[in-house]
């Protein structure tokens, strides 16, 4: 293949399923939210099941999007915003609810909207997905990770009950508190936002 031959097209399929995985975050705040609340206010078998399946679904679309938009060839900078974007909304929401719910303390949602709002300004010009990824940090990428966690936390200690305990899980809770404020400190002098990669 010489450079002047076109680059291969991207699989529509996939990267219609990549955007689909995307979306699917969004759309499952609110049933989410609702069964969580459901479920700690004493509901049935099948609500605790269904709200552990539809946790587990969002876990693994984020999992998925980003990676079969890239075997698709499709993988772009608005896709890279989108992903962060339903990264940023499901879990704020999710702690709010924990919070709401009196599982977590209010703080927690708050830090991850601040640290997570900062991550979308910061790619918010990015052009390509390459610039996109060079401006994201380690410990702010790594505290996505952790919401997950303690989101996947509360839906097990709502669901099945007896985990750790709702002590522990509020001193997790104030533990991602803590990380969130560390990684916003470590990534304050990184530049929110410029042009060029």
């Amino acid at each position: 293949m010489t450079h002047l031959e076109a680059a291969p097209k991207p699989n529509r399929v996939l990267a219609g399923i990549a955007g689909g995985l995307t979306l699917l975050r969004f759309a499952a705040v609110v049933p989410f939210v609702a069964l969580l609340v459901d479920v700690e206010r004493g509901s049935s078998l099948g609500a605790r099941v269904a709200l552990a399946a539809l946790f587990a679904a969002v876990a693994a679309s984020d999992f998925l999007d980003g990676r079969l938009a890239r075997r698709a060839g499709a993988a772009t900078a608005r896709g890279a915003r989108a992903d962060a974007a339903a990264d940023i909304v499901f879990n704020f929401a999710s702690l709010c609810a924990g919070a709401w719910l009196g599982l977590l303390g209010p703080w927690v949602a708050a830090a991850m909207l601040v640290l997570g709002g900062r991550f979308l300004l910061r790619i918010r010009d990015a052009p390509t997905v390459v610039a996109t990824e060079r401006r994201e940090d380690p410990m702010g990428k790594l505290a996505g990770v952790v919401y997950y966690a303690l989101v996947g936390w509360m839906v097990a200690e709502v669901a099945i009950g007896g985990v750790l305990g709702r002590r522990a899980l509020a001193l997790g809770g104030d533990a991602v508190f803590l990380y969130t404020l560390v990684a916003f400190w470590t990534g304050r002098s990184r530049p929110m936002s410029s042009r060029r990669p």
